[in-house]
C-alpha cells in the first residue's frame, strides 16, 4: 500500500457515518462562513479607509489652497523687491556709464 493509499484511508476513516458526515459538513460551512465574514471585514475595513482619506482631503483643500496662495504671494513679492533693486542698479550704472561719457564728449 503506498503512501496516497494510507492518506486516503485516515481521510475517508473520519467519514464512516452519515452523523460524522453531517459534522464535517457543518464544521466545514462554519470555517468558511468565519473566513468569508473575515474577509468581507477586512474589506468593508479598507473601503472604510479610502473613504476617510478622501473626506479628510476635501476637508483640508481650502487650507491647503490657502497654504499655496499666501506661498504665491510671498514669492511674487519678493520678486518685484528683487526687481525693484535690479531697476536700481541698472539706474545707477547706467548714469555712472553717461557722465564719463559727456566728459569725453566736452574735453
Amino acid at each position: 500500500m503506498d503512501s496516497w493509499q494510507k492518506w486516503r484511508i485516515v481521510c475517508l476513516l473520519i467519514l464512516h457515518t452519515v452523523e460524522d458526515v453531517e459534522d464535517v459538513y457543518i464544521i466545514g460551512c462554519l470555517i468558511t462562513g468565519f473566513l468569508l465574514f473575515g474577509v468581507g471585514g477586512y474589506l468593508a475595513y479598507r473601503e472604510i479607509q479610502k473613504m476617510s482619506a478622501a473626506v479628510l482631503a476635501i476637508v483640508r483643500l481650502p487650507g491647503m489652497c490657502d497654504g499655496i496662495f499666501r506661498a504665491i504671494n510671498t514669492q511674487t513679492e519678493m520678486l518685484r523687491e528683487l526687481n525693484r533693486r535690479l531697476d536700481v542698479i541698472l539706474t545707477q550704472d547706467r548714469r555712472q556709464v553717461a557722465v564719463p561719457g559727456l566728459r569725453g564728449e566736452m574735453g
